[in-house]
């Protein structure tokens, strides 16, 4: 049995105009000044009290400004200018793998599970899933919790196991869990960047990574 993770933001969908959005809600809420566009998406991917902590500093209100984002996330979301867009293909893919007899497919992202759910929900990739690791079930990437307890939940060991993703956290916490990795090239960090954090494939497109999956499945 093969175990393929995946990351949520970045990687299966763009998320770009909701968590700009978010951010200068919030920020502006709490009289705060907005972080730069660049600033804040290169932080996607961590869990978001941390991003808030980074962004806002230790002194803000992190707790209240964590509840004001679960409050306003709906309302965004049922916005279509604003909601999660899978990337083209990802759909696809998904379906594609899930439906394969010998492959269980796993999330790990920074949302909670109870704000990532109803992003599942509305894309119908709820099926699809039979692990998901967030953020209030484990620590924030890129330490390797969120991957081990993947493993775990399925009875599956690094040899049988990927994880797929955008971001530098997301390639230093499969190195940390002993995992090969593949990072996409249309996510929040550059390719480079993927690559000196250890990935081990970048694909550039939907239908490289399928290419890729496959391929790092058969070392």
């Amino acid at each position: 049995m093969k175990l393929i993770i995946f990351d949520f933001d970045g990687t299966l969908v763009d998320s770009r105009s909701l968590i700009l959005e978010s951010h200068r809600i919030v920020f502006a809420e709490f009289q705060l000044p907005a972080p730069p566009p660049a600033t804040s998406l290169a932080l996607v991917g961590k869990s978001l009290n941390v991003i808030l902590t980074e962004l806002a500093g230790p002194t803000a209100p992190i707790s209240e400004m964590v509840r004001a984002y679960d409050l306003l996330l709906p309302r965004l979301r049922a916005d279509a200018g604003f909601a999660e867009r899978p990337f083209d293909g990802v759909g696809d893919l998904l379906l594609e793998l899930s439906s394969s007899p010998d492959t269980v497919l796993g999330l790990a992202t920074g949302h909670r599970t109870d704000t990532v759910a109803p992003a599942l929900e509305e894309l119908r990739w709820d099926g699809h899933f039979r692990t998901i690791q967030a953020a209030d079930t484990a620590p924030s990437k890129p330490h390797p919790g969120m991957l081990l307890q993947a493993m775990a939940a399925i009875g599956a060991t690094p040899s049988d196991t990927i994880f797929i993703g955008d971001t530098t956290f997301d390639m230093e916490m499969a190195r940390a869990a002993g995992l090969r990795s593949i990072g996409v090239a249309w996510g929040y960090h550059e390719t480079d960047r993927l690559m000196a954090a250890g990935a081990h494939r970048i694909a550039t497109a939907v239908d490289e990574l399928r290419n890729c999956i496959r391929s790092v499945m058969n070392e």
